[in-house]
C-alpha cells in the first residue's frame, strides 16, 4: 500500500508542477484543466487507498520477498459480466471531450456518470458488495 500511495501522489505532483509550467508558458486553460483533473485523480486514488484499504498487507510492501514467493495471490474481485465500468469510461471521455470543446457534452457527461455510479451502487447492494463473477 505504501508503495501505491507512494507512487501516485508523486504523480499528482507530477501532474500539478506540469499544469503550472504548461499554464505559465501556454497561456491555455483546456490543457491545465485536464492536467489538473489527472492530478485530482490520482491524489483521489491514494486517498482511497489510505483511508479504505489501510490495512491492506500488500506484497509490494515488503522488501524482503521475492517475486516468485507472490505467485498465486489474490488480487481481488473483479467484475466480468458488469457493463456500467465501460459505460463509465465512455461518459468520462465525453466530459472530457466537452470539457474541451462542447460545454453541453460536459454537462451530459456529467449526468452519465451520475446515472452510472447510482447504477454501479444499485449493483453492488444486489450482489452483496461481492461482485459479479
Amino acid at each position: 500500500m505504501k508503495t501505491f500511495v507512494a507512487l501516485f501522489l508523486s504523480s499528482a505532483a507530477f501532474g500539478i508542477a506540469i499544469a503550472v509550467v504548461y499554464n505559465i508558458t501556454s497561456h491555455e486553460l483546456a490543457g491545465t484543466f485536464l492536467l489538473g483533473i489527472m492530478a485530482s485523480a490520482l491524489v483521489f486514488a491514494a486517498s482511497y487507498a489510505i483511508l479504505a484499504e489501510r490495512d491492506a498487507d500488500l506484497d509490494g510492501d515488503r522488501k524482503d520477498e521475492r517475486v516468485g514467493e507472490a505467485a498465486g495471490e489474490d488480487l481481488g474481485i473483479f467484475t466480468t459480466s458488469s457493463v456500467w465500468p465501460i459505460l463509465m469510461a465512455f461518459s468520462v471521455l465525453i466530459f472530457l471531450i466537452g470539457a474541451v470543446w462542447v460545454p453541453f457534452l460536459l454537462f451530459a457527461g456529467l449526468a452519465a456518470m451520475l446515472l452510472i455510479l447510482w447504477r454501479l451502487g444499485a449493483e453492488s447492494n444486489r450482489t452483496g458488495g461481492r461482485g459479479i463473477t
